[in-house]
């Protein structure tokens, strides 16, 4: 068979465009697969650090183009919760906001919310987490007796013991007894420590895992197509 060199040029234009698209193929391939695993090494640091799967879960991860492929595909790994996350990655301090004085830490005494809007406080939180100074009150019916010394304080509530563990509001009928039962002193319970800002802990390394994940993608586009 005569080949011209018209037909010639088109075969090769046909095997380099295989090649390619073969090419194209495998790089998407390996953004992808290591786009997954920055996101996978993100999370097993938020639950190293114990502060679980909610959080951990909140990274996500693309890879573009979508269903496609690409000699320059590129990877995309980000957080729901991006505050969270830079605060633990920076060891930010943190201050109060809109002109507030103190930051409310609350203690282990400090009730836990039973549902959401069980309270008529002006601030919404949701269920699981601790009250808010104001839920304080409104729980215990009186009122934080604060205490201040420089750049700290501590404020307390009066209340009972309760008969199966936890604090009770501090009723006539508790103090005095009821029902035959022994009266209960009421007494002061440690409920926040203020302080004007906090240091947060460097617990994320964001930059060490993507260097890593960026090095594995050129090392293995050279192993396969070197």
């Amino acid at each position: 068979m005569r080949l011209t060199a018209r037909q010639v040029s088109l075969s090769l234009a046909q095997q380099l465009h295989a090649t390619e698209g073969e090419i194209a193929a495998d790089i998407t391939a390996i953004m992808t697969d290591e786009t997954t695993g920055l996101r996978d090494d993100y999370r097993q640091q938020v639950r190293d650090a114990g502060m679980g799967n909610r959080l951990a879960n909140t990274w996500r991860a693309e890879a573009y183009p979508k269903g496609g492929r690409s000699l320059n595909p590129a990877g995309y790994v980000w957080s729901n919760a991006p505050a969270i996350i830079d605060a633990f990655s920076r060891g930010a301090y943190i201050r109060p906001v809109n002109g507030g004085k103190w930051l409310w830490i609350p203690t282990r005494n400090v009730p836990a919310r039973r549902r959401a809007g069980y309270y008529s406080s002006s601030i919404k939180r949701s269920n699981g987490t601790r009250m808010s100074p104001e839920e304080v009150e409104l729980h215990f019916n009186a009122e934080l007796q604060i205490v201040i010394d420089g750049n700290k304080g501590e404020a307390f509530i009066d209340v009972v013991s309760g008969l199966s563990g936890g604090y009770r509001r501090a009723t006539a009928g508790r103090t005095q007894g009821r029902r035959g039962m022994a009266p209960r002193k009421a007494k002061p319970v440690l409920m926040f420590t203020l302080t004007k800002s906090v240091r947060m802990p460097r617990l994320f390394d964001l930059d060490g895992p993507a260097e890593r994940r960026a090095a594995n993608v050129a090392r293995r586009i050279q192993a396969k197509w070197g």
